[in-house]
């Protein structure tokens, strides 16, 4: 297995412009000159969420190594990193399942946990954090997504060279199935579709995924990885027609508070 694509399948996107987008809507259409005040990149790369002052949360597969002291970038300010939490039902997969049939690999992203939570050394003065959707009826709810990954469109798909170019973008879709700890989109071929329709691509995961009800805005995702069928080896990215998997936010409340409370008794 060639390693670049290794690579990609590790960190699950599967996961010159960041996502993947109608092959005929404009790419100025989806950029973004300013990222949300919410929205950190994370160390390596993929993004987090600030939803505390002192508090981030992230998919717990951009936690490449041990990111204790090392400094986060919020609004020109340097935060460093305090204590990383893990879910304790995340799990990386074994070697077996980067090779043949991508049935098993997909039991095993659906089965795990996808979400960490990162606390800072000192809150965060320099941006507001977002509010975390706590209902259970996301389906049927158009989100806005944001990510600096890989770019592409749905003919093509998405294109790994462009990744490092880090552009900022945004896409939407329709939450159509909200399934226990995942929120599932489908990236829609015109006609049908959003003006804006896309999918997260590698180097997107952790970034928000957002609504807006009633002058508030919610994170109520975090992207995580595409569904994909057949053997490894001919995966294609970011095709019209792929699913998107989303960490629902909503199904983690109580495991967010947790750690939040247990820090604050220490």
């Amino acid at each position: 297995m060639k390693i670049w694509f290794f690579l990609f399948l590790y960190i699950f996107s599967f996961g010159s412009h960041a996502v993947v987008k109608r092959h005929d809507v404009p790419n100025e259409n989806y950029v973004l000159s300013e990222a949300p005040e919410y929205l950190v990149d994370m160390p390596d790369e993929g993004h987090g969420v600030l939803i505390k002052p002192q508090w981030i949360v992230t998919v717990a597969h951009t936690i490449f190594s041990d990111y204790t002291g090392t400094n986060l970038k919020i609004d020109s300010n340097l935060y460093k990193i305090e204590k990383v939490f893990i879910h304790p039902d995340f799990k990386k997969p074994s070697k077996s399942l980067l090779k043949g049939d991508l049935a098993p690999l997909m039991n095993f992203l659906k089965a795990r946990s996808d979400i960490a939570l990162i606390k800072l050394s000192n809150p965060v003065k320099c941006a507001t954090p977002i509010s975390l959707y706590t209902k259970a009826n996301e389906q049927g709810k158009v989100i806005t997504v944001f990510g600096k990954g890989a770019t592409g469109d749905g003919i093509t798909g998405e294109k790994l060279e462009t990744k490092p170019l880090h552009h900022l973008n945004q896409f939407k879709n329709i939450i159509e199935n909200t399934e226990t700890n995942w929120l599932t989109f489908k990236f829609d071929e015109p006609p049908t579709g959003l003006p804006l329709e896309g999918i997260h691509a590698s180097g997107d995961s952790g970034g928000a995924s957002i609504i807006n009800e009633q002058g508030v805005t919610y994170l109520v995702g975090l992207s995580s990885w595409q569904l994909a069928y057949g053997d490894i080896s001919d995966f294609e990215g970011g095709l019209y027609g792929t699913v998107g998997y989303q960490v629902r936010i909503s199904s983690y409340i109580g495991w967010i508070s947790e750690i939040l409370n247990g820090e604050k008794r220490i």
